[in-house]
């Protein structure tokens, strides 16, 4: 998903739940309205001739109510996945901007890096840089974990923080031969 798909699935996810939200409101309100026959007090008078059309206001204000409740929840629920999918959409935001992908030579232990973690993120102290995977520590766990190059959002080195690692790193030298690893000679 691109960064501007991201974004527009987030302002859509917020317009529904913001619509959500007003007709929430507006269901609480007549639920209130319902119950104005009842507002001082008055009791349902049983036998009385207003007992029967009583007992059905209340019903319906009850029945209102109930509504109103489960079109509240739905909002919260609404607001809760537009929170989720705005996350996301930061998250792309920064992948956007990146220049290059994440990469073994731009960390070194003890930098502070944020990774994605499902849909949340967690700060970690980075242990060691492996070849596809960063070996980190947060506080609080003692195990080490492992996170993939394509989870960081950011790394923090010397309290500066960046969330774009620039320009491609030059190529590792080859390793120099050494006696293991050197041709033999024919004698």
């Amino acid at each position: 998903m691109t960064a501007h798909d991201a974004a527009a699935a987030a302002a859509r996810a917020q317009k529904r739940a913001d619509e959500l939200a007003a007709a929430a409101e507006r269901l609480e309100a007549s639920a209130s309205a319902g119950y104005g026959r009842f507002d001082r007090g008055q009791p349902v008078l049983l036998g009385h001739r207003s007992a029967r059309s009583a007992l059905r206001d209340r019903d319906r204000a009850d029945s209102q109510t109930r509504r109103a409740i489960a079109a509240r929840q739905d909002a919260r629920r609404a607001q809760a996945a537009a929170n989720l999918v705005r996350d996301e959409a930061q998250v792309a935001a920064v992948r956007a901007q990146q220049s290059r992908p994440w990469a073994r030579g731009d960390f070194q232990p003890g930098d502070a890096v944020e990774v994605r973690v499902g849909r949340r993120t967690e700060k970690y102290r980075v242990v060691r840089a492996n070849a596809k995977t960063l070996t980190c520590r947060n506080a609080f766990t003692i195990d080490d974990t492992k996170k993939t190059y394509d989870r960081v959002l950011s790394r923090t080195r010397g309290g500066v923080t960046t969330t774009d690692p620039g320009p491609a790193l030059p190529p590792a030298p080859a390793p120099a031969p050494n006696s293991s690893t050197a041709p033999r000679q024919a004698r």
